[in-house]
């Protein structure tokens, strides 16, 4: 399968199209990645984002556009200027998520899919990266890749990977980004629960395999007691598995797992606290809707239910 510019030249971009019409416009951008013109190589990253991959949405010309990214990752004028290794790896995640986003029937969807297996070669390589925001966007980038059906014969590896990365990371960003890599790829990463930073700690709790753990959500209501109006700080990098704000995922997991708002009540308050109108979706909203279930305007909680240790 041809990639970088041999595919760019290969293609038949006037048939293919992006969020605002015939991509005949995407084989200039992509060419800008390897200019020094700072200018350029912004509209094209600009173009990507915007068109190619418009809000997670792939069109006919995202898995093309995918695989020439692919290919001039490998091209060293990728790196003159302003970095944009770790953007470019970025979107290919987005790339890799689409078909889970939209479906996998659509003909757009399809051709993310037949790039799937140069992406997570990409990936593979990316993790020996020696700049540690490009490794945490290839794992999060290998991660999602994996649950393709051809691609999970690399999980085992990968999770091996992995866990090394995590292990040797220098900084909290990078560990936590590893961590989360790990609970998507299905594994618990239990010890990260006893990590020194916080940031890694929540992230440990957030692993899909502790959700029904103890500990683990004791760190989350932790968290949001004692860190509400911190925790987006806690990272510099946000890793790309939060598509939001990191603490929307602390209160979308509590709420999920605890049925009995008493043992919300003081990590919600807390919230509450430091809030803005516009969470309302994504956690105050949620937690009023929690306190009052029945709509009587009374808190309901269970006192006979089992109790998670509290501060």
């Amino acid at each position: 399968m041809l990639t970088g510019l041999a595919a760019l030249e290969n293609t038949d971009w006037s048939r293919l199209s992006h969020a605002y019409g015939r991509a005949t416009d995407t084989p200039g951008h992509l060419r800008a990645l390897l200019h020094e013109d700072a200018a350029a190589r912004k509209a094209a990253m600009s173009h990507l984002w915007s068109a190619v991959i418009h809000q997670g949405t792939p069109w006919t010309a995202t898995g093309p556009a995918a695989l020439v990214v692919a290919g001039l990752l490998a091209d060293e004028r990728i790196d003159r200027g302003e970095p944009i290794r770790a953007n470019l790896l970025s979107f290919l995640v987005r790339v890799a998520e689409a078909p889970e986003q939209v479906g996998s029937s659509g003909r757009a969807a399809r051709g993310c899919l037949k790039a799937a297996p140069i992406l997570m070669k990409v990936m593979l390589e990316e993790l020996k990266n020696a700049n540690p925001r490009v490794r945490a966007c290839a794992a999060a980038g290998a991660t999602r890749l994996a649950k393709i059906e051809p691609l999970r014969q690399h999980a085992q590896e990968l999770e091996l990977q992995l866990l090394a990365l995590a292990r040797s990371a220098n900084d909290s960003d990078e560990r936590s980004a590893h961590v989360l890599a790990l609970g998507e790829l299905g594994v618990s990463p239990f010890a990260f629960l006893d990590d020194p930073s916080p940031a890694v700690r929540m992230c440990a709790a957030l692993a899909p395999g502790l959700s029904d753990n103890l500990t683990a959500l004791y760190e989350l209501l932790m968290a949001l007691e004692h860190h509400a109006g911190d925790i987006d700080d806690w990272f510099a990098a946000k890793p790309l598995q939060f598509d939001m704000r990191p603490r929307f995922a602390a209160v979308a997991r509590l709420l999920r797992q605890i049925k009995d708002f008493g043992k919300l009540v003081d990590a919600a308050i807390a919230v509450v606290r430091i809030t803005e109108e516009f969470c309302v979706d994504f956690e105050w909203g949620p937690l009023l809707a929690a306190a009052f279930s029945d709509g009587s305007g009374a808190i309901k909680t269970t006192r006979n239910a089992d109790s998670l240790p509290h501060s």
